[in-house]
C-alpha cells in the first residue's frame, strides 16, 4: 500500500515539473524581453536557482538533521555532486538531442573556464584545504565569496539583449504570476518525485538484494535523490530547447552547477561540517572528467550537437551502472 501511494506521488510530482517548467521558461522569457535583459542572464540566474531549489531544499535539510545529530551531512555532497553530473550530461544530452544547442562566444570565453574553476575548488575544498576531508564554515565561506564574485561577473558581462530575437512573450503581470507559479511547480514537484522514488528504491534494494540501509541509502542519494533534484533543469532545459529558447537551456544548467557546488554547499556547510567518504571523493574526480569532456564539446562547432547529446548520454547512463556495481560490491 505504501509503495502503491509513493508511485502515485511520483507521477503527480513528474506533472507537476513539466508544467511549472513550462511556465518557469515562458515567464523568464517574457521578463528578459520586458527589462532588456538578456535571456543568457535569466536562465544563469533566476531560473537556475529556482531549479536548484529542490538540490537546496534536501542538502539544507541534511545539514540541518546531521547538525541536530551531532554528526556531519555526508549525504549533501553525494547529492550535489551527482545533480551536477545529472545536469552537464543527460540534462544537456537530452537537450541536445531534442534540438542542438548553440554555444555563444561570450560563455566560451566566461562562464566555462569559470565552471572547470570552481569545479576543481570544489574538490581542492573538500580535500586538500585539511586532512580531515570535511568542507567546514570557513571553507564554505570561501565557497560563497566565488559565488558573490560570479554574480557580479554576470551581471557586469552580460547587459545587452538582441530585440530581434524571438521571444515568446506575455504580459508582465501575467509573466510575474506565472513565474511564481513555475517555481512552486518545480519545487514541489522535484520533492514528490525525490521522496516517492526514494522510498520505492530503498525498499526494493533492501527487499531484493538484501542490501544494508546505509548501502542503499548511499546508492539512492547518488542515483535516484541526484535525478529527482535535477529533474526540475531537465525538464525546464528540454522545455527550453524545444521553444527555440537555447541560451535559457545551456544557461540554466550552466548556472544550476554553480548555484548548486558554491551556494547550496556554501550554505550548508556553515550550518554543519559536510563530510567527503571514499564514493563522493571518486565521484568528483568524476564529475571534473565530465565537465572537461561538455566544455570541449561546446567547443566543437559552436554548438551541442545531437550526436554529441548521445555521447552525453552514454556517459550518463554508465556512470549510473558504475554505481550500481560500486554499491552491489562488485568492484
Amino acid at each position: 500500500m505504501a509503495i502503491a501511494f509513493n508511485i502515485i506521488i511520483t507521477i503527480f510530482g513528474f506533472f507537476l515539473l513539466i508544467k511549472g517548467a513550462d511556465y518557469f521558461v515562458v515567464s523568464s522569457a517574457s521578463l528578459a524581453k520586458k527589462f532588456k535583459i538578456s535571456p543568457l542572464i535569466i536562465g544563469l540566474t533566476l531560473v537556475a536557482f529556482g531549479t536548484s531549489l529542490p538540490e537546496f531544499a534536501v542538502t539544507f535539510a541534511a545539514s540541518l538533521s546531521a547538525r541536530a545529530a551531532g554528526t556531519t551531512a555526508d549525504i549533501a555532497l553525494g547529492n550535489i555532486v551527482g545533480s551536477d553530473i545529472a545536469n552537464l550530461t543527460l540534462i544537456l544530452g537530452f537537450s541536445a538531442i531534442m534540438m542542438p544547442i548553440a554555444v555563444k562566444k561570450s560563455m566560451r570565453k566566461q562562464e566555462f573556464p569559470f565552471l572547470i574553476a570552481l569545479t576543481i575548488l570544489f574538490a581542492a575544498v573538500a580535500y586538500f584545504f585539511q586532512s580531515d576531508k570535511l568542507i567546514v564554515w570557513w571553507e564554505a565561506l570561501i565557497l560563497l565569496a566565488f559565488f558573490s564574485f560570479y554574480m557580479f561577473l554576470m551581471f557586469k558581462s552580460h547587459r545587452s539583449v538582441d530585440l530581434d530575437e524571438e521571444i515568446h512573450f506575455v504580459d508582465t503581470k501575467k509573466a510575474v504570476f506565472l513565474l511564481i507559479l513555475g517555481l512552486g511547480g518545480v519545487s514541489l514537484g522535484g520533492y514528490l518525485v525525490t521522496s516517492g522514488a526514494e522510498y520505492i528504491a530503498i525498499e526494493l534494494l533492501v527487499q531484493s538484494f538484501s542490501m544494508t540501509a546505509t548501502r542503499a541509502t548511499t546508492l539512492v542519494g547518488l542515483s535516484i535523490v541526484s535525478l529527482g533534484t535535477s529533474l526540475p533543469e531537465l525538464v525546464t532545459s528540454i522545455v527550453a530547447a524545444k521553444k527555440g529558447e537555447n541560451e535559457i537551456a545551456l544557461g540554466n544548467v550552466v548556472g544550476s552547477n554553480v548555484f548548486n557546488t558554491l551556494l547550496i554547499v556554501g550554505l550548508s556547510g556553515i550550518v554543519t561540517p559536510l563530510g567527503v567518504n571514499g564514493d563522493v571523493l571518486v565521484d568528483m574526480l568524476i564529475l571534473i572528467g565530465i565537465t572537461l569532456v561538455t566544455i570541449f564539446f561546446c567547443f566543437t562547432g559552436s554548438k551541442i550537437s545531437k550526436l554529441e547529446g548521445w555521447l552525453l548520454l552514454g556517459i550518463y547512463f554508465t556512470y549510473i551502472t558504475f554505481i550500481i556495481i560500486r554499491a552491489l560490491g562488485l568492484l
